[in-house]
């Protein structure tokens, strides 16, 4: 009786002891061996490759595949597509290949002991791309309201700065600027001062010439 458990974050700041230890504690206590074990920081969204995960499934394919369980944390560490519908899949598609699926965090979606259709997992299985799909859809409708509240001054930011890009360009650097190339100071230093690349510097103050028409 082997396992493998399949363990990831999204982002290089989280950790995976705390997922690897959960895992093997339960897996322990079921009286499985751990054989092999999956482990990656990378996001689920699929716009960067999951080596690990696809690992997992090349060796779930393999004829001299090690384990017989796999063990995943919750289903949206397997997944974290915007809808469920590809980890759903990615389930049935190993229990074809004699592997059997179990979920620490949702053991209802585990495959049934005794091999034989479950009803209500059968359900939760048709209904989580649903659920995912109506969870994604609220999330969005949720970041444009906020989106279009502090656009219109009706929300402040985390920082308290406006939204968007803050501009690098101010009345006060271009006037600090001005001053220091009439003192004589080169570009390369009057940029160094100012905290702004020197040609960023000397268009910004050709530009303020030119509106006063000095040039």
């Amino acid at each position: 009786m082997t396992a493998a458990i399949y363990v990831r974050v999204s982002t290089t700041d989280q950790q995976l002891d705390g997922q690897i230890r959960d895992l093997e504690q339960e897996v322990g206590r079921r009286g499985l061996t751990v054989t092999a074990r999956y482990l990656e920081k990378v996001s689920g969204t699929g716009r960067l490759e999951r080596v690990e995960y696809g690992r997992l499934l090349r060796d779930a394919a393999s004829p001299g595949r090690l384990w017989s369980d796999l063990w995943v944390w919750s289903l949206d560490r397997l997944s974290r597509e915007e809808r469920f519908t590809r980890a759903v899949e990615t389930i049935w598609d190993l229990e074809k290949l004699g592997v059997r699926f179990h979920s620490l965090r949702e053991p209802l979606l585990d495959t049934p002991a005794d091999g034989r259709p479950n009803l209500g997992r059968e359900v939760l299985l048709a209904l989580l791309p649903v659920l995912s799909a109506w969870e994604s859809k609220q999330r969005s409708e949720r970041t444009r309201l906020a989106m279009r509240e502090l656009k219109e001054g009706r929300r402040r930011t985390r920082s308290g700065r406006p939204v968007g890009r803050p501009r690098r360009v101010t009345p006060e650097l271009v006037s600090k600027a001005e001053v220091l190339r009439r003192q004589g100071f080169p570009w390369a230093e009057v940029a160094r001062r100012v905290g702004l690349p020197a040609e960023t510097c000397r268009r910004a103050v050709y530009q303020s010439k030119r509106s006063v028409g000095t040039v």
